[in-house]
């Protein structure tokens, strides 16, 4: 086998990396556009969704899903 040709579990970890890649990228820019994190929060929230793959980012679509709700209920 030749090292220099990737592999089908190559390209498909490949497919996962760029997807973990944009979705990170997606949640960050919805942290910091979000008015309600600051200070400490947001801080957290962004080691979370840089450090923690996947499932960081989802966590934070998630949770800004549920606040919105809260907060339209609300007003």
């Amino acid at each position: 086998m030749n090292p220099f040709v990737p592999t089908v579990f190559d390209g498909a970890l490949m497919a996962l990396s760029v997807v973990a890649l944009l979705l990170a990228l997606a949640a960050f820019i919805s942290l910091l556009l979000a008015t309600t994190a600051s200070g400490w929060r947001l801080l957290a929230w962004a080691l979370v969704i840089l450090f923690v793959p996947i499932v960081g980012p989802a966590t934070w679509f998630v949770a800004r899903r549920r606040e919105r709700s809260v907060a339209r209920g609300q007003g």
